[in-house]
């Protein structure tokens, strides 16, 4: 009996330890992370549809600057290569087309325009231009599947830029390439409670939404959806690990002064912070 219940633990503590070794993130950035606590990011750039400015338009980060935020934004490379910032992985929503982004060239995204506006996508490079280093740059690369060609391409057109950048992604394979290729770069890895509209394998989703995937990426923060921050293994690392965790994405007043004392980064948007009240 004595010698069942020795092996019964025994298994109990090496299950335990093995699941935090697999979650565990890179802590060596930590501080630098930190650093950045004093910044609120604008989700897409402080983009306002009231006022004609569409969501990673030149005008949304140029508001986002001179309101003294930093800017979350979205990557995708083109069929030529070039990079743009644009959100989804389908033209439709905000181009009002059919087709890919990633299947389509450049030249054909800048003559659409953004949520009917006259306004186009901006390339990455107009982006960095404009902002110049004057804010943090929070820069999700969009990464379907297991081609890091991006990665490539983006960190060959960010060496002339010489602003405070961080990278995140769902894509861990990604962020293991940063990881091995650019471990100066502070990488994050993005989460949250995947539902039944993500058009992955129940596996995948489990791996993603628990941070096994910690694992590959080894992430300095971690970037998890704020309606979900009750993930065990989300808890674990901000708790134990006391990893940087940046919650997106704040859409109220209420919710941002809530969230503001208990996460080390805040993504927001529709709303400015400090307006209300």
């Amino acid at each position: 009996m004595i010698a069942e219940i020795l092996a019964f633990l025994i298994a109990v503590i090496f299950t335990a330890a093995l699941y935090l070794w697999l979650i565990h993130p890179d802590m060596s950035r930590r501080d630098d992370c930190l650093a950045l606590k004093k910044w609120d990011f604008a989700h897409r750039g402080l983009w306002d549809s009231r006022l004609g400015i569409p969501e990673n338009s030149l005008p949304a980060f140029k508001r986002a600057v001179e309101h003294g935020f930093a800017i979350e934004l979205d990557v995708h490379v083109t069929k030529d290569d070039q990079l743009v910032v644009f959100h989804d992985e389908s033209l439709q929503r905000i181009c009002g087309v059919s087709g890919l982004i990633e299947e389509t060239d450049s030249k054909i995204l800048k003559e659409l325009r953004l949520s009917g506006t006259d306004l186009h996508i901006p390339l990455l490079q107009e982006v960095l231009d404009l902002v110049d280093g004057k804010v943090p740059l929070l820069i999700e690369l969009k990464l379907p599947g297991r081609d890091i060609h991006l990665c490539e391409i983006f960190f060959e057109q960010m060496k002339q830029y010489h602003g405070n950048y961080l990278i995140e992604s769902f894509n861990p394979f990604g962020l293991y390439w940063i990881h091995k290729k650019h471990p100066e770069v502070i990488r994050g890895q993005l989460s949250t409670r995947h539902g039944t509209n993500i058009k992955h394998s129940l596996l995948l989703k489990y791996l993603s939404t628990s941070l096994i995937i910690n694992l590959i990426s080894r992430p300095h923060f971690i970037a998890y959806n704020h309606e979900d921050t009750d993930v065990l293994g989300l808890r674990i690392n901000h708790r134990l690990f006391h990893i940087p965790v940046f919650v997106w994405t704040i859409r109220s007043e209420k919710k941002y002064i809530d969230c503001k004392n208990k996460y080390d980064g805040l993504i927001f948007e529709r709303f400015i912070p400090g307006s209300e009240g």
